[in-house]
């Protein structure tokens, strides 16, 4: 399948990814701008693609929230794009550094380049830019260091750039090597590919539900661009893609709202996809859209968090073996515990969303094996006693 990109920025951004060249089954679309903020406007007139691939964060952030459901990626200002800039403006100028004024998205990039130096001792003059920031405001922080000592201004914006020069003043556009250019441009086409790959992954779609609207609707929906398998036992089941899955979650086409349960399972083989689907129906979850992925983890649609199902880290494992923790409850407590040092029963209790009595029961079972440890009290604001404090003492 071919991947379709369209690339936003400077003219001579354009340029450069024209010498280099769509790779084998990539087409590209080009779309220059004159200015930054126009990239907002490019993106909202833009038709359909896999991706988009910016020149900077500017035109990124003014594009950004025009632009939904599609992947983006921008050219980063790293360190390999100051020392270039920085080599060719010392070298080809013939200007030392106290000689500069610069403007950059992220300053401290630069100051941890400079500390690295050996007596080191003289800095430029330095600006931090953000995508709301003022253009006239960049031009008047290098001209006025220009009425000082700059003889050189390094800046990061096309524009700026631009307005110097044609002041007569000596003025240098951050150097963005063809290699990190196309570092960046491979890591969108990447991300690009595999979502396609889990988008042409399987999807199995159990319905617990003895509406027989449901059936009706899916037919509407023409069954999601999958097909019916099944409508015995009361559950109805579509046999589907992963990327249909997520268009239909989406656009909330899914389902009509009812007093029923939905498991959906994802993975590259169809059995794989059917049990998935089976362990999301089952969940001990009031959610109710559960999905559990090719790599075993339960999520919902609208949050953030994953539940791991299958536990590969060889301490986690350690800890089930002691313990006789289930793997979905340890996985939970090892993600909980990579975010506290220490913790209440309280605490545990609200991120599992279990009951208190379960979470004591837990706290039991990883005291009684040393996996925690009481190390103080927490005073109650109230009558009540007070609350243990914990520790998490698992193996690294």
């Amino acid at each position: 399948m071919s991947i379709h990109i369209a690339i936003v920025g400077s003219h001579e951004f354009v340029a450069t990814i024209r010498t280099l060249g769509a790779p084998e089954g990539v087409r590209f679309a080009y779309h220059p701008y004159e200015h930054p903020h126009e990239a907002a406007v490019i993106a909202k007139t833009l038709g359909s693609f896999d991706g988009v691939f910016f020149s900077g964060s500017f035109p990124f952030t003014y594009a950004a929230p025009y632009l939904q459901n599609v992947a983006t990626h921008h050219v980063v200002q790293d360190e390999t794009v100051l020392l270039t800039t920085l080599l060719y403006a010392t070298l080809t100028h013939s200007v030392p550094l106290d000689q500069l004024s610069i403007d950059l998205v992220e300053p401290e990039r630069l100051t941890s380049i400079l500390e690295s130096f050996p007596n080191h001792a003289s800095t430029p003059a330095v600006m931090k830019i953000e995508p709301s920031i003022a253009f006239e405001d960049v031009i008047t922080f290098h001209t006025e260091h220009r009425a000082k000592q700059a003889k050189l201004a390094v800046t990061s914006i096309e524009q700026v750039h631009r307005q110097l020069v044609r002041d007569g003043y000596h003025s240098l556009l951050m150097i963005e090597p063809r290699t990190t250019v196309e570092r960046h441009l491979d890591m969108l086409i990447q991300r690009i590919r595999r979502q396609f790959a889990d988008d042409a992954q399987f999807a199995i779609i159990r319905f617990e539900t003895d509406d027989k609207a449901l059936l009706e609707h899916l037919k509407v929906v023409r069954y999601l661009g999958g097909h019916i398998e099944s409508t015995d036992d009361g559950r109805i089941t579509l046999l589907t893609t992963r990327g249909e899955t997520n268009n239909a979650l989406d656009t909330s086409t899914l389902s009509p709202t009812g007093d029923y349960r939905i498991g959906i399972g994802y993975g590259t083989q169809y059995q794989q996809a059917y049990e998935h689907a089976e362990i999301a129906l089952s969940a001990a979850s009031k959610e109710r859209i559960r999905i559990v992925d090719d790599s075993k983890r339960l999520s919902f649609p609208n949050r953030e968090d994953r539940i791991p199902y299958r536990v590969t880290e060889v301490a986690v494992f350690d800890v089930i073996k002691q313990a006789g923790i289930s793997p979905v409850n340890i996985g939970k407590i090892m993600q909980f515990s990579r975010h506290h040092l220490e913790f209440t029963a309280k605490e545990l209790t609200d991120h599992l969303a279990v009951s208190r009595r379960t979470t004591e029961r837990l706290i039991k079972k990883l005291h009684d094996v040393q996996l925690i440890e009481v190390i103080g009290e927490e005073m109650s604001y109230n009558q009540g006693r007070p609350r243990a404090v914990y520790k998490f003492n698992f193996p690294t």
